[in-house]
């Protein structure tokens, strides 16, 4: 078991990343890697801090990181070429699929990581797993976490509103996963922490607790979401999987994710929510609310989403990974996904 127990945050913690890096007795030549948009936004505080503190520096900047297997590989043999040269750990700066495809690199290479978020609308910032597409299908492959994890509230908290809501309902999915991974200990056999498990229940009932202050997007909202992100990559490293954050709820996100495409994953995982604490006989009113209260959507339509493509989704989720949940093991009829999705109010 091996934590990355190093995070720095607070408002303007990244001017102050080179010093942060010498604190940990983090050496070398920096590759950056970033997303153009990202870059634009907290590339030069990077960049200008690692150079003040007397790191080199080397910016592998593209229009986009898309999360795909083959993307990941193609940067992999760039870093690699790069690093053989120099003495090279990697910070990667973005939201979570940049994050990923840098933990995947930095696994693949044993370079060292230093995650620099710019969004919170996913766990990935902090976990050691990467998720990545391989053509119409992703894939978790277990990377690395990062070796530091450094939020700048400055930054996060002028991120758009709608990744806030993303990041909600990708934190509220452990209000159906939970139960399935309870279900999956008993019934199936699964890796199983109490612990973690008492932990993750915390986690979610302090941000409930704190949900206006995360839609009101101030000091304590994005520091109760940032930690609670950085906390779920803790969890699956103490627990040995990442049951203890996803179940049948994300099994319904993947699917949804191959049919309609995948730029609202905690917007997906927020439906899936609703529709799996339904069925596990769970309130899932309270999901909706919370989704509610920070702008999140918690109805196909508000995502442009046809309600063949939810019902299809639910008929196929639980053959997305080999995971026992609610779903059981042949899934949902057509006919009964089609109720669950209308008494869910969901279509």
């Amino acid at each position: 078991m091996k934590f990355s127990a190093n995070i720095e945050a607070g408002f303007g913690s990244l001017k102050n990343i080179g010093e942060h890096l010498k604190n940990i007795g983090i050496t070398g030549t920096a590759a950056v890697i970033s997303g153009e948009t990202a870059f634009k936004i907290a590339g030069k505080i990077v960049v200008d801090s690692l150079e003040s503190s007397g790191f080199y520096v080397n910016t592998f900047i593209y229009e986009k990181i898309e999360p795909t297997l083959k993307n990941a590989e193609n940067l992999t043999a760039i870093i690699k070429n790069y690093s053989s040269k120099n003495d090279v750990f990697i910070i990667g700066i973005g939201g979570g699929s940049t994050l990923d495809v840098c933990k995947y690199i930095s696994a693949k290479l044993e370079l060292n990581f230093i995650a620099v978020p710019t969004l919170l609308s996913s766990d990935a910032i902090a976990t050691g797993y990467s998720v990545l597409w391989i053509d119409d299908k992703n894939e978790a492959f277990q990377t690395k976490a990062p070796s530091l994890i450094v939020g700048d509230y400055e930054i996060l908290k002028n991120q758009p509103k709608k990744y806030i809501s993303a990041g909600v309902g990708d934190m509220l999915s452990k209000m159906s996963a939970l139960y399935d991974w309870r279900l999956a200990f008993w019934l199936a056999g699964e890796t199983y922490n109490d612990f973690a498990m008492n932990v993750a229940k915390a986690t979610t009932n302090l941000l409930k607790k704190r949900i206006a202050d995360v839609a009101a997007m101030n000091y304590i909202g994005i520091e109760t979401l940032f930690l609670s992100e950085v906390t779920d990559g803790y969890l699956m490293q103490l627990s040995g999987t990442t049951r203890v954050a996803a179940g049948s709820e994300h099994l319904f996100t993947f699917a949804l994710e191959k049919i309609h495409g995948m730029p609202n994953h905690g917007e997906y995982c927020g439906l899936g929510t609703i529709m799996m604490a339904y069925i596990q006989s769970k309130k899932d009113g309270e999901v909706r609310g919370y989704l509610n209260d920070v702008g999140a959507a918690t109805t196909a339509a508000d995502l442009d989403i046809k309600p063949q493509e939810i019902i299809k989704a639910l008929t196929i989720a639980h053959t997305m990974r080999p995971w026992y949940t609610i779903l059981g093991i042949n899934g949902l009829s057509e006919g009964s996904a089609e109720r669950l999705a209308r008494y869910t109010m969901v279509i």
